[in-house]
């Protein structure tokens, strides 16, 4: 375990830190946490020129004294945000990968405090260092004890924040996941009355539904979507308490709720209902960023809507391969009927031909299946539309899938 701290003007005299239960009495901070821990083998102290001149030598003494190797890191006073930023990489570099560090920024002067902060918490998201503690020692001259606070727990808010917006703006609900598993088993093994029972659980929904929208699953991602809406409200309790950060997100998780229905039953079919939900799905796979999936499932979700206008609402025979082919071969069939090329008829074709909204299926089928292929073709095409016009392509797509879900339903 390595301390990382900073030096800055010691205290003249001796005060009671306290961390829990324990106590070390000394002028020096970093001797209590080193005291306290008792499993700190090294420390890396930071300090200006000025508070080398001040601080250096008393404090590594007071630490070789508990055993502790010292390395002294002189800094600029950060007075230039180019000075902040030759700090922040003096930090990360004096911490090796994989190690565990505590953090002691109780002499962080001016803006050190919060780029020291800030260098923790960066550390601890790309999983360079495990950050065991981050303290803050409250020095009193007034007989009192001095606590050191701990600060580790503010760190989460930056975790959670950067896991909220990997779920609302990439579909990525893996660090919402971890974090609400950690929260949970934290509160059990504290032996907390109140330890959350559904976080975890409702989590685990959360990234089903990540995980079903980014394989584009769209059956899968609807019914676990219907069990977001259904739990939401049972576990807000439980959010207020332990995980601030997703109360503050609530109308967003909703809204994925607002997606729910459940799974379709084989004894009852596809309904209209679904695929509306299906239509909302795509619209929220582009929205964010998903288009490849987006526009993947609008083929599959024109053959749905295709057959329900044939076969009627609660068709059981949507899912038979020689059904969908025949009805893709139906779209493919058409477009060629308008080039005036010749087509192999299928099972529907005569059906189809005679449909008040032929042409513009047909029309909404050719424009799908262009955009389609230059994904599915990863551009390996002699005119692929630039990168640029795709989300905006994906856009349009699923605007007139809209409009023709209006002509067939309404």
């Amino acid at each position: 375990m390595k301390l990382i701290s900073f030096l800055g003007g010691q205290e003249d005299g001796n005060t009671s830190y306290t961390c829990g239960a324990s106590a070390c009495e000394t002028r020096f901070v970093q001797e209590a946490i080193c005291r306290l821990l008792g499993t700190v083998d090294s420390a890396v102290l930071f300090a200006t020129e000025g508070a080398r001149e001040a601080a250096w030598e008393p404090v590594s003494a007071a630490l070789s004294g508990c055993g502790v190797a010292t390395e002294l890191v002189v800094i600029p006073n950060g007075e230039t945000e180019d000075e902040l930023w030759a700090i922040f990489r003096a930090l990360e570099n004096s911490i090796n990968d994989g190690e565990e560090i505590v953090f002691d920024i109780t002499h962080g002067f001016r803006s050190l405090l919060l780029v020291g902060f800030l260098s923790a918490a960066f550390l601890r998201t790309t999983g360079k260092a495990e950050i065991s503690h981050v303290f803050y020692g409250q020095y009193r001259d007034d007989g009192q004890p001095s606590p050191l606070l701990d600060l580790t727990p503010f760190l989460s808010i930056l975790d959670w924040t950067t896991s909220v917006h990997a779920f609302l703006r990439s579909m990525d609900a893996a660090g919402i996941n971890r974090l609400a598993n950690r929260t949970a088993k934290e509160a059990y093994l504290s032996g907390r009355l109140d330890a959350p029972e559904k976080l975890s659980r409702f989590a685990r929904t959360l990234d089903g539904f990540a995980v079903a929208t980014r394989m584009a699953r769209p059956v899968d991602a609807l019914n676990l979507a219907s069990g977001i809406a259904r739990d939401i409200d049972a576990v807000t309790g439980e959010m207020e308490v332990f995980t601030p950060p997703l109360v503050e997100v609530l109308d967003e998780i909703r809204q994925v709720g607002d997606l729910g229905i459940r799974r379709p039953e084989k004894d009852e079919g596809l309904t209209w209902a679904h695929v509306e939900k299906e239509l909302d799905l795509i619209g929220f796979m582009v929205e964010c960023g998903l288009l490849l999936q987006g526009v993947t499932f609008s083929r599959e979700w024109m053959v749905n809507v295709m057959l329900l206008i044939r076969y009627g609402d609660r068709y059981t025979g949507w899912l038979n391969p020689d059904t969908r082919y025949e009805m893709s071969q139906t779209f493919g069939a058409a477009i060629l009927d308008l080039k005036g090329s010749p087509y192999i008829r299928t099972i529907f074709t005569d059906w189809y031909m005679q449909l008040p909204c032929e042409e513009q299926a047909t029309h909404l089928w050719a424009e799908l299946s262009t955009i389609r292929n230059d994904f599915a073709h990863c551009g390996m095409r002699e005119f692929p539309p630039r990168t640029t016009r795709m989300r905006q392509k994906a856009q349009e797509l699923y605007e007139h899938l809209c409009g023709f879900f209006v002509v067939v339903w309404g």
